[in-house]
């Protein structure tokens, strides 16, 4: 797992950074106790793994 952007999760999820915004929303405060910071440009391996497999994205 590497480190992305939300664009390419979006992107890799099929959807627009938009819906994915709103995908991510209810998990707002779940994310920033792992450790992300509101408005980071590229999300870590371990926030990105959580993602994924969250919302069933294939990253490989």
């Amino acid at each position: 797992m590497k480190a992305l952007s939300k664009q390419k999760l979006a992107d890799k999820a099929g959807v627009s950074l938009n819906t994915f915004n709103k995908w991510c929303k209810p998990l707002e405060k779940e994310l920033q106790a792992m450790g992300l910071q509101p408005g980071a440009r590229m999300w870590p391996p371990h926030i990105v793994k959580f993602i994924a497999e969250t919302f069933c994205i294939d990253i490989e």
